[in-house]
């Protein structure tokens, strides 16, 4: 029985949005209070999410939960979103801070905010 079960679950682990890299130089905004933010590198996105590689401890962006894209053509402030994995950086630069690479879920977004969003991928995704 198990082994009938196995490939139902792999196929439920699939991604639901296909992942597209971002250009190097694109920034994203985090906020992790409202007296500071947090310019961060952009690695990549989907529909659903992103990734992101920031310098400094989980703890620095626990309570964040929104951000904003700076790119060109592009529109989305206050994204809204949970945090779905938060690891170690392979491969950075050595500095006096860890760099960490966090993964992120997007919460709800109005029609106006997925059609930009969409309309970003497509502009990198060129």
């Amino acid at each position: 029985m198990a082994k009938i079960l196995k490939p139902v679950k792999k196929a439920s682990e699939a991604r639901q949005h296909q992942r597209f890299m971002i250009p190097k130089g694109t920034f994203v905004i985090v906020s992790p209070g409202r007296d500071k933010e947090w310019k961060v590198q952009a690695i990549d996105i989907s529909q659903g999410g992103m990734a992101f590689i920031y310098f400094g401890h989980k703890e620095d962006l626990e309570t964040s939960g929104a951000l904003k894209i700076l790119a060109q053509n592009v529109n989305l402030r206050n994204v809204t979103f949970e945090t779905v994995s938060d690891i170690p950086a392979p491969g950075c630069m050595d500095t006096s801070l860890p760099s960490r690479r966090r993964g992120v879920k997007f919460k709800w977004m109005g029609v106006m905010e997925k059609a930009d969003l969409k309309d970003f991928i497509k502009s990198i995704n060129i």
